[in-house]
């Protein structure tokens, strides 16, 4: 008997343990609970780790984190934002919120809440408030910090504090500091009408030379210590530049080099800015030019409120500015040689776009992009197409292109520039000397260089440029995988850098954003096109290595030490998102950030690849998002989400959030939904078939499968997916019902009308998501074809319209069109019409409203749950 009851007692206890155990599907307001990452940062020394969250719906952070690499222990500390390291490390700065009283306040036991900066002792994590006001600027990573203060007779004072010893150095009259260096920067001293120049290092102040002038600013000094002091001779405006002194500090001097009086021959209404460049070891200026007056708008001469329209203007009517302004491309470029005192012109006067090499020490030319030619196309293409210029020092003016979407970068020394032409598929190589343009690609690299996936009716652009080595004249450019180096001369063959490593397993290489590459060792982010993850790989020795890659996750380096040992990982999938520690190899990896521990307790799911073959008998892929717990046979309600290619963001971990535009697909899954979201690569001319070809040929094989129930199948987009999903009701009767929102259904009345930007539609049908390719007039039966409003009576899915009244990207129309369409027809369709909302939705109690009514929708056709009282006629809605 004593036996049947502990079994008896250990059993319920097994029960209860699983019971308490169990995961709960998400509720509506769960989404209040997750949190991202603020900021996190590394200290230079690697020793420390800070960091933030933000919460979803909440005001900004106010707690840090401060995580031990060597122990693992982690520090909080509320109330205090604003965070970052300082002196490599020993110190982290931060505000700190602080509490201030009045007599008022205390009788009505209130406070008021201010904030002071405070530095936080590594070593011993002492705390200290920082005693020089409200703002300190940091030197660098030295020990030194400076603040200003005011001073007397419009005077300001600046103090040198060492951050470490609390020392102090308080300079009179000080002003207009500048960084020069790790841990120094020059400052200016106001002495009578004079101003001194010095440098400050460590501690030490060193007169660098006198201004008899104000000093408006400090330029930053170049490699070899010169620099240029913007200054101004009117004592009645000490902040317009007028005088430019080139100061050393090597040879401790400041020599005027230039008057704006002095220069001749600039054009009538304009005058110098202050943004003007000097030049070419400041042998020259390059002149930046704004209006001397600024002309007053006009009233129409006969007092009319008209918006006159003409039909063969460069740009239509909305886009075109109406004011006076000022337009720099009204006049050619000016460059002035202060040594021969001579203007040189450069023939730019009508060009869009001028640019000029950021290597300031090496000008040979210009480069001007001009749309001017072909604005008009403006209305009906989704990107305006130019000519390419090359302008040269001596007045030389070249077309280089013409009529094209162009790819331009330039080299770091300013030598040359890389041109891509989609219409020869190749790039260029323009000498900015000579501005002779060779194709240094065409028939020499074996692999296309453009974006081979495009699927839009005008040329694809290129992969683009990896990096420059102008040393050894070379540059680095991208094809779909690999990186090949080519000899600017044109000699030497181009060379594989990555000896077809990407090409042979199917992997992207790609330069990472941030640098954190050795003298032996190249990395390269990998993204592989098997598994949609992202890992880490190495160029050594001319040899491709994997450096780490999980093709479950995307891992990627966010920051690193100083000394590149130790890196701050970012690791996510679906199911989890995390900040991690170790060195370049992953080695002996430590979990730093806990995101999002609740997601323990909640019922979550898992995402993976799914592929299958089209209609038109091609390999096609999408994303499987199942619930958690999922079993294999059992068939689940399944929604439908898309919009065009989805399986990049395969390994993205998506937090939940109120709808604002779609279904929030964390919040469905967690709730036993399957969800689906396809690849979508379109024909152009077919857009809606091409949605359907690959969509319904997907849900087809997942009923065959056992993973959806062809009987619960529902179907949701926005914008774009917003339109194919109310497209793919008219072709098919699978789903059991479907949400368009902010849904283009009439493409004809979509053509015709203004966006809020004030462009014509057309661009959007013709050249950009609506793929057709041709105007209304060479096809209208495929504009017919194509809207769904046309083919309404086709459509026996019940519907839920979302719109914006507000939506300037599609008009309000479109949604209402499709609605009444389906009231005419006697077909259950409901409209959400959010007054004050856009194209997405933005208003927090909105989206959640959205996000309920989004819910009962799906759950009362796919769960067979009781239809919602707002779903009821009126009369029964009361």
């Amino acid at each position: 008997m004593i036996k049947k009851l502990f079994l008896f007692l250990f059993v319920l206890l097994l029960w209860g343990t699983n019971v308490f155990s169990q995961k709960l599907p998400m509720k509506l307001d769960d989404c209040k609970l997750w949190r991202t990452i603020d900021k996190i940062e590394i200290s230079k020394d690697g020793k420390w780790i800070a960091y933030n969250y933000r919460m979803l719906y909440t005001e900004s952070p106010d707690t840090v984190y401060l995580f031990n690499v060597k122990t693992g222990k982690t520090y909080i500390k509320a109330g205090i934002s604003d965070f970052g390291f300082l002196v490599g490390g020993k110190l982290l700065k931060y505000n700190k919120k602080e509490n201030k009283t009045t007599s008022d306040s205390i009788a009505k036991n209130s406070e008021n809440s201010a904030s002071a900066i405070y530095l936080l002792n590594l070593s011993d994590l002492r705390e200290k408030k920082w005693a020089g006001g409200p703002f300190m600027v940091p030197i660098g990573q030295s020990n030194h910090a400076y603040y200003s203060t005011s001073g007397t007779k419009d005077k300001s004072d600046v103090t040198f504090v060492n951050l470490l010893t609390g020392r102090t150095q308080k300079i009179d009259n000080g002003g207009n500091c500048t960084m020069s260096g790790k841990s120094s920067l020059m400052y200016t001293v106001k002495s009578g009408n004079n101003n001194i120049l010095y440098q400050w290092l460590n501690g030490t102040s060193i007169r660098i030379g006198e201004i008899p002038y104000d000093v408006c600013q400090i330029g930053q000094p170049d490699a070899s210590g010169k620099g240029i002091l913007y200054c101004s001779s009117n004592p009645n405006n000490s902040y317009a530049t007028d005088v430019l002194y080139l100061f050393d500090i090597e040879k401790k001097k400041c020599n005027k080099i230039l008057d704006y009086a002095d220069i001749k021959g600039i054009p009538e209404g304009v005058k110098i800015s202050s943004s003007s460049k000097l030049i070419n070891d400041y042998s020259k200026v390059l002149l930046y030019f704004e209006p001397s007056n600024y002309a007053q708008p006009t009233q129409d001469k006969n007092g009319a409120d008209l918006e006159l329209w003409i039909w063969n203007e460069r740009l239509s009517p909305r886009r075109q500015s109406r004011g006076p302004g000022f337009k720099i491309s009204n006049y050619d470029s000016y460059i002035w040689d202060i040594k021969e005192k001579k203007m040189m012109v450069l023939p730019t006067k009508g060009i869009t776009s001028v640019s000029f090499s950021e290597n300031v020490n090496n000008i040979l030319g210009a480069i001007g992009v001009d749309a001017t030619a072909w604005e008009k196309e403006s209305d009906w293409k989704m990107t305006s197409n130019n000519d390419v210029y090359y302008i040269g020092l001596n007045g030389k003016k070249k077309m280089l292109a013409s009529h094209g979407l162009f790819d331009i970068n330039w080299s770091p020394d300013g030598k040359y520039i890389l041109l891509y032409v989609p219409s020869s598929k190749s790039w260029n190589l323009v000498n900015m000397q000579t501005g002779e343009m060779t194709d240094i690609t065409k028939g020499k690299v074996p692999y296309p260089l453009y974006d081979e996936d495009s699927d839009y009716p005008f040329e694809a652009g290129a992969y683009g440029i990896a990096s420059w080595n102008t040393k050894i004249g070379t540059v680095t450019i991208y094809d779909r995988f690999d990186l090949w180096t080519l000899d600017l001369k044109g000699v030497k063959a181009p060379v594989c850098l990555t000896q077809g490593y990407g090409r042979k397993n199917n992997i992207s290489l790609r330069l990472p954003d941030k640098d954190y590459s050795t003298p032996s060792t190249f990395y390269l982010v990998g993204i592989d096109r098997n598994s949609k993850s992202k890992g880490l790989y190495e160029l050594n020795g001319g040899k491709v290595n994997k450096v780490v890659a999980d093709s479950k996750y995307n891992l990627k380096i966010e920051s690193f030490s100083a000394d590149k040992k130790t890196f701050i990982w970012d690791k996510e999938n679906y199911g989890e998102h995390n900040y991690w520690v170790a060195d370049i190899h992953f080695a002996h990896p430590h979990r730093i950030t806990d995101m999002n521990p609740q997601t323990k307790q909640i019922s979550w799911g898992t995402s993976q690849l799914y592929s299958w073959t089209n209609y038109e008998g091609k390999k096609n892929e999408g994303i499987l998002f199942l619930p958690e717990g999922y079993k294999s046979g059992k068939k689940y309600p399944m929604i439908v989400t898309f919009y065009e290619r989805e399986t990049q963001d395969l390994n993205h971990y998506r937090i939940p959030e109120y709808s604002s535009a779609t279904i929030d697909i964390p919040w469905f899954v967690s709730n036993g939904y399957v969800v689906f979201a396809p690849d979508i690569c379109f024909e152009i001319g077919k857009p809606g078939e091409s949605c359907y070809n690959a969509v319904v040929s997907g849900v087809e094989k997942l009923i065959k499968d056992g993973i959806a129930d062809k009987e619960h199948i529902g179907l949701n987009g926005h914008s774009w997916g917003g339109y194919e999903t109310a497209y793919l009701v008219t072709r098919t009767d699978i789903f059991k019902c479907a949400s368009p929102c902010s849904a283009v259904t009439d493409m004809i009345a979509d053509y015709l009308m203004l966006r809020g930007t004030g462009q014509p539609n057309m661009y959007f049908e013709e050249d950009a998501q609506g793929r057709l390719g041709k105007t209304l007039w060479e096809d209208p039966q495929m504009y017919i074809d194509n809207s769904p409003v046309y083919h309404a009576d086709k459509i026996h899915t019940p519907l839920l319209i979302f719109h914006g009244a507000e939506d300037k990207s599609v008009q309000p129309y479109q949604g209402m069109a499709l609605f009444f369409a389906m009231r005419r027809l006697g077909r259950p369709a409901w409209m959400l019409n959010y007054r004050n909302e856009g194209h997405q939705m933005g208003d927090e109690t909105n989206c959640r409203d959205f996000t309920q009514r989004l819910i009962d929708f799906f759950d009362h056709y796919l769960k067979e749950k009781p239809m919602p009282q707002w779903m009821m006629p009126t009369e029964d809605n009361r």
